[in-house]
This record gives structure tokens, sequence and C-alpha cells, in this order.
């Protein structure tokens, strides 16, 4: 497992779990790569949580973002539920248009509790 990327397990459900909170561009630039390889490598729609609080979000880290969707897309990886805490509002609308269904949350025990609802849902 990476530096940033980590599964974790909430009531029975398998979360991938980005940890970007204050992380400057060169680092949250490292820390979606993680994202995709873990995805990738994982070759199934997954529940995904990113904690983004403090985070410095620029064209670079977004244009990154965008890379790691289309990666796996092009690979064929359904998407899962995917949730993002700690985003400012004009963070939250630039991620609304590359997310694909990104849900965002206020605290990451109400994300956890939205990805095992989401995911109940789908089966």
């Amino acid at each position: 497992m990476g530096k940033y990327v980590q599964w974790m397990t909430f009531k029975n459900k398998k979360i991938l779990f980005l940890n970007a909170k204050g992380l400057r561009e060169a680092d949250y630039m490292v820390a979606q790569e993680e994202l995709k390889q873990e995805l990738l490598k994982a070759r199934t729609a997954a529940l995904v949580l990113v904690d983004a609080t403090g985070t410095e979000m620029n064209t670079k880290t977004t244009n990154k973002a965008k890379e790691v969707a289309a990666a796996t897309k092009a690979e064929g990886i359904p998407d899962g539920p995917s949730v993002v805490v700690g985003l400012t509002g004009l963070q939250k609308a630039v991620a609304q248009l590359f997310g694909r269904g990104v849900h965002f949350s206020g605290t990451i025990e109400e994300a956890k509790e939205w990805l095992v609802k989401e995911d109940d849902k789908r089966r």
C-alpha cells in the first residue's frame, strides 16, 4: 500500500481511503497516482473516500484527478460510489466538473456511512 492510500473496513465494507489532508501540489500528485494504481490493481468498482481537507487545488491537481478517472474508465473499471470530504464551495464546483458521480460529505464518518448505504443500494 502507498503512503497516502489504504484499504479500510467499515461495517463489513472495504473502502479505499485516500488521505490527502493538507497536501501541497507535489504530494497530492503522488497521492492521486497511488489511488489510480490501487484502483487499476483492484480491477473492480471500489468504494472510494478522499479526505481533501486543506489540500492545495489548482489546474495541475484537477488534471491529475481527471487522469485517474480517465484511466479507470479506459480499463473498463466500473464506477463505484465516491465521496470527498473537506472541500470548499468553489472546490466542490470544480470537482463536480470532472468527478464521475462524486458525493461530498462534511465528515469522514458521514462519508463512510454514505458509502455503505450506496453500496447496499447497488446490491
